[in-house]
């Protein structure tokens, strides 16, 4: 984690930090014990759509506070408010009050102790900052640099045509509670995300690509609209599987019934996220809505998977799996309730090991928080994902190559890309982009339609065999839960191989 005196002041903090500061000595009169985040997004952005229509908007600001009164009994609340000045502040206290009365007791509530309390800056400091320096011109270099990669796959009997949405954003936030802790944070993200549809007559295919990290669009393209090289390459295959989809075909039910594994792409790996992230969250635990974990904390499966398994949450993992503090389109220093974030090992060896926690959380089960407590703009903290990752140990199950990772495969498919996943209590379904078949050990040119891949948290990850290449945070995405939408990733080595077997399943539409 970069040192405090590197870490910037958010604007405005001279009148920010005093009015929390003066609201939560009144809170201090009214509750046991209050806390507060004041959240302010800067943002600027491009739509590009599938017409050619263009918007640009060089600016937005969203901002809003949370603030948590906590009375006797462990009655507490949650308040939002519109703006951090006092008066505001105050109403919504005195609004919090008359609920707090009505709240039902709950004596095993509690809060973690904020580790490392007397820290207060944290953050990387804006390059070419977007609240100074107008962005326009680097995304409508964007839409055209996507514009031309469009043009350059087309041909005379298909044509590509691009979307395009891409961001910039400063957040902001400010967390102090009336213990005497004070925080801050600034952290700058870019965004964006490329659609590429194929047309050829009355045919259509699509793929998706996203990019996400830590930082702005500059590490994407240039004004000039040049993109980094590795960004350019990417979206222009991603843009000639989108033609070469228009010719593939699904699997026939024989090939499915006589499929020896599935190898995941590190770009299909939603099922880490939805399938094994959400239920080793500790407020989901405690509800009982976990399939893995009981509310005690107790792993209702054990193993959960085969020994090769090791998931993690945490900052974005290099290709070792070693996190790195500033890298991950999910990173933050603090979460919103001023938890300095740790890696968080939730299965190591095929076991459950841990959960993800909030400072609640955390009191319920007497460990320490690990940084996963965020709202969004004014609402509840709760407990989210960051970057979530299969982050295995090294070993021979763990090779360099696609080629060495599909011996011994039968009849498989390397499925790749998703177009989002959806999670229930005892599994998850995910749409893949499309895939290869792998025949007696080889990757073979018979491309895959789009399909929907399900598994089943209580076993999936049970036939897990082996990996390929470099850990990286490929899934760029948004959870949402509740009504919150977060930024968030997952991951793992460039190639997952599964054995066939109950727990897993791929379908494609009749």
């Amino acid at each position: 984690m970069l040192n405090s005196h590197d870490a910037p002041v958010p604007r405005g903090d001279a009148a920010v930090r005093p009015a929390l500061e003066s609201a939560l000595r009144y809170a201090r009169t009214k509750a046991t014990y209050a806390d507060a985040v004041y959240e302010r997004v800067f943002k600027c952005e491009v739509h590009q759509l599938a017409s050619g229509q263009r918007m640009v908007k060089p600016a937005s600001v969203k901002s809003a506070v949370q603030i948590r009164l906590v009375g006797e009994g462990g009655r507490q609340v949650g308040i939002k408010a519109g703006d951090a000045n006092v008066e505001t502040l105050r109403t919504a206290i005195d609004r919090g009050v008359e609920a707090l009365a009505a709240e039902p007791a709950d004596p095993g509530f509690g809060l973690a102790a904020i580790p490392n309390p007397t820290r207060e800056r944290y953050g990387i400091a804006p390059t070419d900052d977007p609240r100074d320096v107008d962005l326009t011109p680097r995304l409508e270099a964007l839409a055209r640099a996507v514009d031309a990669l469009a043009a350059a796959g087309s041909t005379s009997d298909v044509r590509v045509v691009p979307e395009l949405w891409a961001w910039e954003q400063v957040e902001e936030k400010w967390i102090a509670d009336t213990d005497g802790v004070f925080k801050t944070q600034v952290m700058t993200i870019g965004f964006v995300q490329v659609v590429f549809r194929a047309l050829r007559g009355e045919q259509q295919a699509r793929t998706r690509v996203r990019f996400g990290d830590v930082g702005g669009l500059a590490q994407y393209v240039d004004v000039e609209g040049r993109l980094a090289p590795a960004v350019a390459q990417e979206l222009a295959d991603e843009r000639d599987v989108a033609v070469r989809l228009l010719d593939a075909r699904p699997m026939t039910a024989e090939e499915l019934t006589a499929v020896t594994h599935y190898v995941l792409h590190k770009s299909a790996l939603v099922f880490i996220h939805e399938g094994l992230g959400h239920p080793i969250e500790a407020d989901i635990v405690r509800s009982g809505n976990s399939a893995i974990v009981s509310p005690a904390g107790v792993a209702l499966v054990s193993p959960l998977g085969s020994a090769v398994v090791r998931i993690i949450d945490s900052a974005a993992p290099d290709g070792d799996g070693t996190p790195v503090a500033d890298k991950g389109f999910g990173t933050e220093f603090i979460d919103d309730e001023g938890v300095e974030v740790r890696a968080a090992e939730l299965v190591s060896g095929g076991h459950i090991v841990g959960m993800m926690h909030s400072r609640e959380t955390a009191h319920r089960f007497g460990v320490a928080p690990t940084g996963n407590g965020f709202s969004e703009l004014g609402d509840r903290r709760i407990v989210r994902m960051r970057n979530t990752v299969l982050c295995p140990e090294r070993g021979e199950h763990w090779v360099d190559s696609l080629e060495e990772l599909l011996r011994g495969v039968t009849l498989g498919v390397v499925l790749h890309g998703s177009l989002g996943g959806a999670v229930s209590k005892e599994g998850m379904s995910s749409s893949t982009q499309y895939g290869y078949l792998v025949r007696d050990g080889s990757l073979t040119g018979e491309m895959i339609l789009p399909g929907n891949f399900t598994a089943l948290t209580a076993g999936c990850l049970k036939t897990v065999e082996g990996y390929a290449g470099p850990i990286d945070c490929h899934g760029v995405g948004f959870c949402g839960k509740g009504t919150q939408l977060r930024r968030v990733t997952e991951g793992g080595p460039t190639f997952v191989r599964l054995g066939a077997s109950p727990w897993v399943n791929l379908t494609f539409e009749a």
